[in-house]
C-alpha cells in the first residue's frame, strides 16, 4: 500500500513511475531493430548544421580535405573524407584552390590522392569512429588537426563513416561494419598503394571493435599486419559492455540491476550482435607475430570504464603465453591462462607522473615481436582522449617519426 503522508506518497508514486519508464526501456531493448538504433545510433545526425561535403564550413581550408565515397563488395557507399597533411596542403596550396570543392566522382583524379599515392614517405591514419553522428562530430574534426599535426608533412588521414551513417548508404551490422573497416583499408593498400607497414589505424569506442575485427580477418586470411594499431575507448566484448554503459556518461543501461545478476544475464542472452573484441584479440595476435598494439584508456571515462581495455590487455597477454607454449592452442587460447592477479605482477609498468602510467607485457615476447600496452591517462574523457598528447605520441610512436 503507498504511504499516506502526501510527500511520501508523491516520492513513493515518483519511483513507481520512473521503475515502470525503466523496464519498458529494457523491454524495448529486447526488440531487434530497437536494440540497433540504440547500439549504433546512426540516425543521431550530429552536427546538423554544416554540409559534410564542404568541410570549409567547419574551418579547414579549400580541399584541405577531400569527400569521395568508397564503394563497398556488397553494394554500399560510404562517405569518405581524404585530409591532407598540414604542410602538403600549403605547399600546393595554389594549385589546390584552382579546383572545385565539394564531392567529387573520382578520388584518384584528384591532386590530393596524388600527393598521397606518389610520396614514398607519405603516412596513412585510417580512423574507424564511434557511434552516433557522422566523420564530422564532435572531437572527431580535432582529432584529425591534432594527429595530423605530429608530422604535417607526412600524415594524410583517411576517415569514413559506416554503412547506415551520415551519407553512407545501407544499415548496420557487425558483419557489415567489418565490411566497410576492410574496404577502407584494401582502397588504401591496393588503390592508393601504401604499404601496410605505412598505415596505422585507429579506432574509437564502438570503432575499436571494428578495428579488432577488420584486422584480424585481414591477419587471419592473408597475412596482413599493419604499421600499429590504437584502441582508444575499447571494450571488451558488446555484453560485458552493457552492464557497466552509461549513455553520454551519465544515464546506466543495466548498472541498477546490479544486486539482480540472474535479471542482467537473461536480458545479455538477447544481445543480438556480440562485437566480441577478446575473441579476435586472441587470434589477431596468433596470425600478427609483429603485432603492435596500444589500448589508450582514460581513468574519467565515464561512458566506458577503463577496466576494459584492462581486459583486452590481459586477453593480448594471455594470448601471448599460448604462442610461447608452442602455438598450438586455436585462436589465441590457452589451456590454464594467467589468472588477473598473475598477469598484475608479471607485467611491466612505467609510471607518467600525473600523467597516468603504461603497462607492458614483455614475457614470452621474441626480439622484433608483439608489443602491446596498456595506457591509463588520468584524464580525457571518453572523447577527449583522442586529441590528448597521449595519443599524439603513440601515433608519433608507431609511425616511427
Amino acid at each position: 500500500m503507498a504511504p499516506t503522508n502526501p510527500t511520501l506518497k508523491t516520492a513513493y508514486w515518483s519511483l513507481v513511475g520512473f521503475g515502470g519508464v525503466y523496464v519498458s526501456f529494457l523491454l524495448l531493448l529486447l526488440i531487434p531493430v530497437v536494440q540497433k538504433h540504440f547500439v549504433y545510433l546512426h540516425k543521431v545526425k550530429f552536427p546538423i548544421w554544416p554540409d559534410i561535403a564542404r568541410p570549409e564550413q567547419l574551418g579547414f581550408a579549400s580541399n584541405e580535405i577531400t569527400p569521395f565515397y568508397l564503394d563497398t563488395p556488397d553494394g554500399e557507399r560510404l562517405f569518405a573524407w581524404h585530409i591532407l597533411p598540414h604542410e602538403v596542403y600549403a605547399e600546393h596550396r595554389d594549385e589546390l584552390l584552382r579546383r572545385d570543392v565539394g564531392l567529387v566522382n573520382d578520388i584518384t583524379e584528384t591532386l590530393g590522392f596524388r600527393l598521397l599515392k606518389e610520396d614514398k614517405e607519405a603516412r596513412l591514419l585510417v580512423f574507424f569512429h564511434g557511434n552516433a553522428g557522422n566523420v564530422a562530430q564532435g572531437y572527431r574534426p580535432d582529432g584529425y588537426r591534432a594527429w595530423s599535426g605530429v608530422d604535417p608533412s607526412k600524415i594524410h588521414i583517411l576517415t569514413f563513416d559506416y554503412r547506415g551513417f551520415g551519407r553512407s548508404t545501407g544499415d548496420p551490422s557487425e558483419p557489415g561494419l567489418i565490411t566497410d573497416a576492410i574496404t577502407a583499408l584494401k582502397f588504401a593498400m591496393d588503390t592508393a598503394g601504401i604499404d601496410p607497414s605505412r598505415i596505422l589505424i585507429l579506432g574509437h569506442s564502438l570503432g575499436t571493435a571494428v578495428t579488432l575485427g577488420a584486422t584480424e580477418k585481414l591477419a587471419r586470411e592473408e597475412g596482413i599486419e599493419f604499421a600499429g594499431i590504437i584502441l582508444c575507448s575499447g571494450f571488451s566484448k558488446l555484453k560485458t559492455l552493457i552492464l557497466t554503459y552509461s549513455a553520454g556518461g551519465v544515464i546506466p543501461i543495466l548498472s541498477p540491476l546490479r544486486p539482480y545478476p540472474i535479471v542482467q544475464k537473461w536480458l545479455t542472452k538477447y544481445v543480438r550482435e556480440p562485437w566480441d573484441g577478446e575473441e579476435r584479440l586472441k587470434s589477431l595476435v596468433k596470425h600478427s607475430p609483429h603485432l603492435k598494439l596500444t589500448m589508450i584508456h582514460a581513468h574519467n571515462d565515464y561512458s566506458i570504464t577503463w577496466t576494459h581495455s584492462q581486459v583486452l590487455f590481459h586477453t593480448a597477454a594471455n594470448a601471448i603465453m599460448a604462442q610461447k607454449k608452442g602455438g598450438s592452442a586455436v585462436d589465441g587460447e590457452i589451456d590454464k591462462p594467467l589468472d588477473f592477479d598473475e598477469i598484475e605482477k608479471r607485467k611491466q609498468r612505467t609510471e607518467l607522473g600525473d600523467e597516468g602510467h603504461v603497462d607492458t607485457w614483455v614475457e614470452g615476447v621474441p626480439e622484433g615481436g608483439w608489443k602491446v600496452e596498456n595506457r591509463l591517462v588520468t584524464w580525457g574523457g571518453h572523447d577527449q582522449i583522442l586529441v590528448a598528447s597521449a595519443t599524439k605520441l603513440v601515433i608519433r610512436e608507431m609511425f616511427g617519426l
